[in-house]
């Protein structure tokens, strides 16, 4: 698998923070870039997935499924069935709030609103270039965690790197929070800033 440069960026960043040279090539055969191909989408994902980032967010009507695919039940509570688009990681708002939903197995959403169904969701980025770098910076690390349980012998330095990989992303979220409105959607009161609740 051939890196992007942006990629190739982070990647590159994961190792520095392993303190091991990169792969000279991110399209080689080498195993060090096989681990960092198959475990950089991991890296992405949970970094997207742990909020809901203003640069990663989107917004559109889906519509409902004519039939259900071959060997999928309907469901009684969940009439209505809609497909999610190929670059969806996490949902963030169902209709107006008031839409009983599901995501299941399949990978389709049940819910009780007919289409066109408004949802807005986390997507899965194609161009890393347009990422904040203290973002990108968290994806390197969180890609160093996962490749360093095998690359690093000692726990005490595993260790580290997860506290810094949680630190720094908990700082791409305060970057993140002025792309927003402060108010919240759970109903309660504004008592600080979100991002400190946050438990990762």
């Amino acid at each position: 698998m051939a890196f992007s440069a942006a990629t190739s960026i982070i990647v590159a960043q994961a190792f520095r923070y392993l303190e091991l040279a990169p792969p000279s090539s991110f399209g080689d055969d080498s195993e060090k870039a096989r681990d960092a191909a198959e475990m950089y989408p991991l890296a992405m994902s949970s970094c997207l997935a742990a909020c809901d980032w203003s640069f990663a967010s989107v917004s559109v009507s889906l519509p409902a499924l004519a039939a259900l695919p071959a060997g999928i039940a309907a469901e009684d509570a969940y009439p209505y069935s809609y497909q999610l688009p190929g670059d969806f990681v996490k949902m963030q708002e169902v209709g107006d709030g008031d839409v009983d939903f599901r995501i299941d197995a399949s990978g389709l959403l049940r819910a009780d609103a007919p289409a066109p169904l408004r949802v807005r969701f986390t997507r899965r980025l194609s161009n890393e270039a347009i990422l904040p770098a203290d973002f990108q910076d968290a994806v390197a690390l969180r890609l160093a965690c996962y490749l360093g349980n095998r690359d690093i012998g000692t726990t005490s330095k595993l260790d580290r790197l997860e506290q810094l990989a949680k630190m720094r992303l908990q700082d791409a979220m305060r970057g993140d929070r002025g792309n927003a409105s402060s108010q919240r959607y759970d109903g309660r009161d504004d008592d600080g800033f979100w991002a400190d609740e946050v438990t990762l």
